[in-house]
């Protein structure tokens, strides 16, 4: 808790400041993401197979292929852009198994209750194989819940869930041989973005964070690299324009670290140089997005050539103080590296033009035909080492366990007539962690009130027949799946509208029921909130294996960067690889630290430390960042026992504070001040490169920063 704060006054300000996020998070709305093509193809199928069920007379079963094919949909959109035909084909088997459980057992409401229980569980621990993987077990406890109020003989259950498995498989079917030749939009939108990312970053206060701009990156890679893309000449040009993307990030962090470093040391002049260049190059690279988006060339002479003007003037501006000078002149070549990449970007996009022809998808089949044992066991033993009360995945599965039988027994007690709105919501709001809590919970809340106002109007005011009613779901499922990209609250509340239209078949929909329907969600909502908050997932633990990974990773790639620094032979792709390490670790370091800092907790690491840590990490990643270019630019040294005991100090050291972070070690940090003066010495009698003893002194003071904040407790 915050020094000086009462603890109502720290509640206060904490849900206040967390709810305003999450409630921006909701409303943030991006057209250029709309998708209205693969939104009509996800669709097709779903309209289709509830178009053929109720010309069977059958409502109930066209319910059932309807709901199977939208929640195989919703499996796609969350595996974007390409999702696995194995986790497709085996998310419509288990959508099968929860229906005909949930149908056999639901005429016994303790069994069906207690079945519930290992459902919810199971769902629960598939969080550890990620977000798609979460998504289909979440998706199997909400066929359990909603379908498996229609109970039956176990004929029926058996043709009840063969339905909904048919409905899965027609969706399954249709994302694989009905998907359209990707035009590259979506490629060249993410792409777009990245460049967009790093015009921002480029501008941003050089000590602030660039997770985001990480991410995006990270993001458009994956989308880049798909399978199915693979072969296409395009997509070399528009991977091509990412690598220069990456090499851009990696110049404007090191950027950002070395404007940190002058600071007060330069004169106004400089620093305005340096921010004019700095606000041209995100001028550039927004113009760069704009031809990624808009499939033209556009005219960016004019301000290349007041870059490289801005860049000379830096050049030309001296202090006569060697540091200042040596930095100055460090700033003034990454930008002109930057100048370079940028003309590289803009060629490749100009050359892009129109995309070729793409290639006719081919069929494989899955690879469960084949079963990977080794896989397999692999995942066994993931699963296995997350059972203990310290893996969030575990606790949120004991979370789900609790709460989801609860909103069913308090919807029971409170007789209300569709409280399986409530266990719905719990199930699709309760995430493992706060921060995901609240976005997610804010989004579908504000969607079900659009979504549900939506199609209660619709449906109580038009009174529309089943040809109609077949439009309106295909209008719904079409809005829906289009705008997943655009606004996760548009999009769940086409969903929600989507669900209503198709139970609206069975159940006479009125404003009444759409209220009584929006109070369940809303209670829902309340017991996934209070679950979490009653039993919380600690993050001091997860801040610590975040930080100790962090450190391990900064550690790895010192010993690399010096490797490069004393010119032996370094394959690049290892460096490449520790950098890129490093680059995830430092992310996830700063997921956890942000997720500990907004937890509604008491016994927490103090913020101001363990962003101290972060920050200090940062500084040690930019100054190696640093010395890696210049020696990769011929800035090296030869192999002495001077830099060599630099290198293993410097080594020890993050060995050490990674030990006292975890409570392994009373032995201190070796005195790297010492060591810095002798490696400083060499280099100046051998008439080595000044930047790099401006670069190690920084690296000297990050890491003696990062000990100081590192203390046993």
């Amino acid at each position: 808790m915050a020094e000086g704060l009462s603890p109502i006054n720290y509640v206060r300000t904490f849900f206040l400041g967390a709810h305003s996020t999450a409630l921006k998070k909701s409303l943030r709305v991006d057209f250029s993401l709309l998708s209205p093509i693969s939104g009509a193809i996800t669709a097709l199928p779903v309209a289709l197979v509830f178009a053929v069920g109720l010309a069977s007379g059958s409502d109930s079963g066209a319910i059932a292929m309807a709901v199977g094919a939208n929640l195989i949909a919703i499996a796609s959109l969350v595996g974007a852009p390409r999702l696995s035909l194995r986790v497709a084909l085996l998310d419509a088997l288990l959508l099968s198994a929860s229906v005909f459980v949930g149908t056999l057992s639901g005429s016994r409401s303790w069994l069906h209750l207690v079945l519930l229980i290992p459902w919810c569980f199971a769902a629960g621990m598939l969080e550890v194989f990620g977000q798609t993987s979460a998504i289909v077990g979440s998706q199997a406890v909400v066929a359990y819940v909603v379908l498996g109020r229609f109970t039956g003989s176990t004929f029926f259950a058996i043709q009840f869930s063969l339905l909904v498995a048919l409905g899965a498989t027609v969706e399954v079917l249709a994302l694989v041989l009905l998907r359209l030749p990707s035009s590259l939009r979506f490629q060249r939108t993410r792409l777009a973005l990245s460049f967009d990312a790093l015009a921002k970053l480029a501008v941003q206060d050089p000590l602030s964070s660039a997770t985001t701009t990480l991410a995006l990156l990270d993001d458009t890679e994956r989308i880049l690299d798909a399978p199915a893309l693979f072969g296409r000449t395009d997509v070399r040009q528009l991977r091509a324009a990412f690598d220069q993307a990456k090499r851009l990030r990696l110049e404007i962090t090191t950027l950002a670290g070395l404007r940190v470093r002058l600071g007060a040391s330069s004169d106004e002049v400089f620093c305005q140089c340096v921010d004019d260049a700095m606000s041209l190059l995100a001028t550039i690279l927004v113009g760069l997005a704009d031809s990624l988006k808009r499939h033209s060339e556009i005219s960016r002479d004019h301000d290349l050539h007041t870059f490289d003007d801005l860049i000379t003037s830096i050049e030309l501006v001296t202090k006569g103080d060697a540091i200042a000078d040596t930095l100055a002149a460090q700033c003034a070549n990454h930008l002109r590296a930057v100048a370079g990449q940028v003309r590289a970007v803009g060629k490749l996009i100009d050359d892009l033009g129109q995309e070729s022809a793409a290639r006719v998808w081919r069929f494989t089949l899955p690879e469960f035909v084949r079963p990977d044992l080794t896989r397999i066991r692999s995942e066994l033993l993931v699963l296995r080492e997350n059972l203990n009360l310290d893996s969030s995945a575990f606790r949120h599965a004991i979370r789900l366990a609790v709460a989801v039988p609860a909103a069913a027994l308090i919807g029971d007690a409170l007789s209300l007539p569709r409280s399986f709105w409530m266990t719905f919501a719990v199930v699709t709001i309760l995430k493992p962690d706060y921060n995901t809590l609240l976005d997610k919970g804010i989004g579908r809340m504000i969607g079900t009130i659009i979504g549900g106002t939506v199609a209660s109007l619709i449906v109580a005011g038009l009174h529309p027949n089943l040809s109609f009613l077949v439009v309106l779901v295909a209008l719904a499922a079409w809005v829906a799946y289009s705008t997943w990209f655009t606004s996760f609250a548009i999009s769940f509340g086409f969903i929600t509208a989507l669900v209503l239209l198709l139970l609206s078949v069975t159940v006479t929909d009125t404003f009444s029921t759409a209220l009584d329907r929006l109070l369940d969600f809303s209670l829902g909502g309340a017991i996934a909130l209070v679950a979490y908050l009653v039993w919380p997932t600690p993050q001091r633990s997860n801040v610590r294996e975040a930080l100790s990974t962090l450190y391990i990773a900064l550690g790895s790639y010192l010993v690399i960067v010096f490797d490069v620094v004393e010119d032996k032979r370094v394959a690049t792709e290892r460096v490449i690889e520790r950098s890129r390490a490093l680059r995830v670790a430092w992310s996830k370091a700063e997921t956890a630290i942000g997720r500990a800092i907004n937890e509604p907790s008491r016994s927490k690491d103090e913020p101001e430390n363990i962003r101290g840590q972060l920050a200090a990490t940062m500084r040690v990643l930019r100054a190696l960042h640093a010395i890696r270019i210049e020696a990769e630019r011929g800035a090296k040294i030869g192999a002495s026992i001077e830099l060599e005991s630099f290198v293993q100090g410097c080594a020890v050291a993050l060995e050490v504070i990674d030990e006292q972070l975890n409570l392994r070690t009373q032995r201190e940090t070796p005195d790297l001040r010492t060591l810095y003066r002798v490696v400083d010495a060499f280099i100046n009698i051998s008439h080595g490169p000044i930047s790099l003893s401006v670069h190690l002194d920084e690296l000297v003071n990050a890491l003696d920063t990062a000990a100081g904040l590192v203390h046993p407790s």
